[in-house]
Formats: structure tokens, sequence, C-alpha cells
């Protein structure tokens, strides 16, 4: 147990962040400072003050009546992207509490004290309140405390990403995220909404207020007078549908547009197992140019581990079919950090994916989450530094040797090594939609169970609209849904 003393702020969002960053299974409370004297096992005293004009943050860690640790940061000492006083305040709690829990766990975490899903953001962000490179290099070093390493690797992503940032070209364009939330089985690591084993009657009820949805919004984005940039299928996995209810969705898009003139159209046909040559001529046949196959490891002792019902040889003859069929943009998913996985697994998966040559290879890192079967299975959430650092090492290592750079990133709450997800692309091969969803350059418009638009008012502001999560709920309230994106795209 760790006991938060706060005085001066309530920062409790930011406190708990921080000491997540460390360690995943410690519980916590809040006392009052008069309680410190009581205090057992340990303790952060974390105070805020404003002396001539300078405020001061100053953090004390205790083990019982022991001071350990302490550390103090003022404000006149940190450098912003953007000023904003709440958040040079909140800077100044993480940064003070960071140094002390940093000396108790004996860790330096590569992201330093963020916690956040979109680091990239924070650089474009710093760009367009015309800060240089180097000084956004001196933010992200001594403010957020990120490492070189890490550095480089988000001044590359930022290289590649740039080239799709333009103000006007992003506010009138829009992309179409489309859902299905249905999968063979329930992988242990997921918490994503999904239905497994349903019936086509059940499938077929769903499609019937999917398309009902898309269409009306696709109406909405022409009389905002919106440009259609890309289409995203996920889920789930989108690939249990049959052929004809893939066509189904796709002839909903076509009421309105020439499928072939979209500039990228993304169908996540992630499991081989829910996947025929008839399924991915039928994705051909609808302009479908770039698709998943994620194998998330090929080892094949970690795919029963996972629940996956299929083999590693199934995820290559899967592959090699699309091939032969001529899809020219493939991505292969790869998970770090699975228990039981080690370094030299990781090595040999990445070897393996390599060989097939894909345009693109997304490496995620485990994150223990709420609802996933891993996570209540779990007796204790590890946080696996070195184990990861190393794997995240064998992954870079192999993709730049092959030709590959880092494209996009984004982090998650909870995850493994606090560290990081990286889309890696050969060159000129990189996913728009990856881009443009993690850096919220445009709006998105997403249909289907649990599925979240974000809807572009202004520079570097949205507006969600959260669909709901139960297929009875989706069915009976979508007009609510239809409602809400209607009256913020007049």
């Amino acid at each position: 147990m760790l006991t938060f003393y706060f005085s001066g702020h309530n920062f409790e969002y930011e406190a708990r962040n921080a000491l997540r960053i460390f360690d995943l299974n410690i519980n916590y409370e809040i006392k009052n400072i008069v309680q410190l004297k009581e205090n057992k096992e340990l303790g952060i005293v974390s105070t805020l003050e404003e002396k001539e004009g300078v405020l001061i943050s100053t953090s004390l860690l205790y083990w019982d009546n022991d001071l350990l640790y302490s550390s103090k940061y003022r404000s006149d000492e940190i450098l912003l992207e953007k000023d904003n006083e709440k958040k040079l305040k909140k800077i100044l709690i993480v940064k003070a509490m960071h140094q002390v829990l940093k000396s108790y766990y004996k860790v330096i975490p590569d992201y330093g004290i963020l916690t956040g899903v979109r680091v990239v953001k924070i650089m474009l962000t710093a760009r367009k309140y015309g800060n240089s490179d180097e000084k956004i290099k001196k933010i992200l070093k001594e403010t957020y405390e990120v490492t070189d390493e890490k550095i480089k690797l988000l001044f590359d992503i930022i290289e590649i990403e740039e080239k799709y940032i333009d103000d006007e070209v992003n506010m009138n364009n829009y992309n179409l995220y489309i859902g299905i939330p249905f999968c063979p089985t329930k992988c242990s690591y997921c918490s994503f909404t999904s239905y497994v084993n349903c019936n086509d009657d059940k499938i077929n009820a769903y499609l019937d207020t999917l398309v009902y949805e898309i269409e009306k919004t696709i109406e909405f984005a022409l009389n905002k007078n919106l440009n259609l940039n890309t289409v995203y299928i996920g889920g789930g996995t989108p690939s249990v549908l049959n052929e004809e209810q893939i066509n189904r969705i796709f002839k909903s898009i076509k009421k309105f547009y020439d499928l072939y003139k979209i500039r990228e159209i993304t169908f996540e046909a992630g499991r081989p197992d829910t996947l025929s040559k008839e399924k991915l001529i039928c994705l051909k046949n609808n302009f479908v140019n770039r698709i998943s196959i994620n194998p998330q490891t090929m080892n094949g002792k970690t795919l029963k581990a996972m629940k996956r019902n299929h083999t590693v040889e199934d995820i290559v003859e899967k592959y090699q079919i699309a091939r032969e069929i001529g899809f020219e943009s493939i991505n292969m998913d790869i998970i770090l950090g699975f228990p039981g996985e080690t370094e030299e697994d990781v090595k040999h998966t990445i070897e393996e994916v390599i060989k097939l040559r894909p345009e693109n290879i997304t490496v995620h890192c485990l994150a223990y989450k709420k609802n996933s079967e891993l996570t209540r299975e779990s007796s204790e959430l590890l946080k696996d530094y070195e184990l990861i650092r190393k794997m995240h090492d064998v992954i870079k290592e192999k993709s730049k040797n092959h030709g590959y750079k880092p494209y996009y990133m984004y982090r998650q709450k909870n995850i493994k090594g606090n560290s990081e997800n990286v889309g890696y692309t050969l060159l000129s091969k990189e996913s728009i939609y990856n881009m443009i969803i993690i850096e919220e350059m445009e709006t998105i418009l997403a249909c289907g169970i649990g599925a979240s638009s974000k809807i572009m008012t202004e520079y570097n502001k949205h507006v969600p609209v959260r669909n709901f999560k139960s297929l009875e709920e989706y069915s009976a309230r979508i007009d609510e849904i239809i409602n809400k994106k209607k009256k913020l795209l007049q």
C-alpha cells in the first residue's frame, strides 16, 4: 500500500499515473497531511506552493516515518511546447513525484514522466507554436525526461508523418471507420468489444443497423463538403463476415463513391483461420488496397496460449494467397511481452515475418487491459522493463537492416515496460489512416458498436461521438447517434 498526502493541490489522477509507470500492482490511498505521523509503509508527501511568483513542487517519499528520497522543481525551470498554467502545475507535481519513485524503484523509464497515448503530437504542437527542433528536443529531454533513443525514434516518425500535414487539406478531409465486433474466439489479451461465434442471423441484424449508420454518416459528410480520404474496416475480426456480408458493406459506400478512387481502403483480415481465397478475391473486387494478416507471434506454443485457433503455417499460406491475388500492401501485427515469450522468441518471429516482406509491420507491446482474460488471470502485472527493451532492440535492428522505418507510434495505459506500439513501413508504403487517427489530423467518422468518431471543429480541436457498446442498445438507439453526428456536421 502507498499513501499520498497532498498539500496545495489535488491532482490524484496525475499522481496515480505517475505511480503506475513503475508499479501496476500496488494499491494506494489518499490521506490528510495531518495524518503523516501515522504513515505505514510507503508514503509520498506532494506539495505545491507559490513563492515570489514562482511555483514550487516538492515530493518526499517515506517508509513509515523515515524519509528515503526527496525532490523539488520550480516553474522557472520548466520548458513547455505552449503556455498552459494548469499543465505546468501538473508537470511540476509529476516531475517531483517521478524523481522519488525512480530512485525507489531503481528504474529509468524510456518515456520519462509521459503517460499519454500521443507523444508525437507534443512535437507537432510545439512546431505549431514556433519552436525549433532543437528546442523540441530540449523539451522532450529536460521537461518530459524522454531518453535520447526514444527522441530519435520520435523524430524519425515525424519525418514521415509531416508529409501528410496540411491544415487546409486536413480540415476538409474525413476518414470512415467501420467496426465489425465479431470474432471466432476471444484472444486472451484482448478487451475490445466483440462477440464470439455468432450466427448469421445475429450478424445480419447488426449489418442492418450498421449500413443505415454508414449511409447517413456519408450523407452528412457530403452535405458538409468533406472529402473522403480513407476507409478502415476494423474490429473485432471483420474477416468473420462471408462474401455476401462484405459486399453489403461496400455496397453502402458505393452508393456515394467510386471505390477505386478512394486513396486507401484497409480491411483487417487479421485471423488466418477466418480467411479463404474466395473472401480475399471479394475484398480485391471491392478495391481494398491494404489488408492486415496478423500473426501476433510466429511461435506455435504462444499462439495456443493466446487462444488463437490457427498455426504458423496457416499464416504463411493465407499471406501467399493474398499475394497471388494481387494485394500490394499487407500489414502484419506482432505482440511483444506475452507471458512466456523470450527475446529469442521475438527474434524468431520478426525474422519469419520479414522473410514474407509485408509492407507494414506493426509491433505492439502487451498492455494489461482491465477486461481481458490475461489480466484477470494474472497474479502479478509485470512491467518487465529490461526484457521489453531487449525485445524492442531486436525489432529495431532487424527492421532497419531490411529497409523498414518507423512511421507512427502510440502508447497505452498499463503497457509493459512503459513502452510503445510502433508501426514500421517500407519506403512510401505507410498507412495513411494510422497516422491520421493517432495524430488526430482529420475528422474520423466511425460507424458500429463501440466506435468513436472525432469531428474536427478547428485545428487540434475535436468533438467526440461515442457509439453504444452493446448490440441491443446500438440497434435500439441508433437514431440518437445519427442525430449527434448530424448536429456536429451541420
